[in-house]
């Protein structure tokens, strides 16, 4: 499967969680590959393929407080990654407040 070019909210987002777990081995966003991607209107879910292997238990990892506010989304959204057998391997946003999402990536920052 061929790799799809991250989006700029995907990048923020998987560069924030190199920050928040790179003691633990969480690998930057450039040498992450998004292998699919799916907007189901409440969010969106992003394949991912890595070859750096986590120190950490497999489940999910989130931003330790942090949320996404983006235009048009009264209640932001979240995001977490999933880790499965020490890989990254999806990251997930899902919007709160059960807000309606087309997937455009209007105006956004990580508060």
């Amino acid at each position: 499967m061929n790799p799809i070019a991250q989006s700029l909210m995907e990048t923020a987002v998987l560069d924030r969680f190199h920050q928040l777990y790179q003691t633990r081995g969480f690998p930057s966003a450039e040498s992450i590959r998004i292998l699919r991607r799916e907007n189901t209107g409440g969010g969106r879910y992003a394949e991912l393929e890595c070859d750096t292997r986590l120190r950490m238990d497999d489940g999910y990892i989130d931003l330790l407080g942090s949320f996404i506010e983006m235009k048009g989304l009264p209640n932001g959204m979240m995001a977490v990654v999933l880790v499965t057998g020490g890989y990254v391997k999806t990251l997930e946003f899902t919007v709160y407040g059960g807000d309606f999402w087309d997937g455009e990536e209007r105006a956004w920052k990580i508060v």
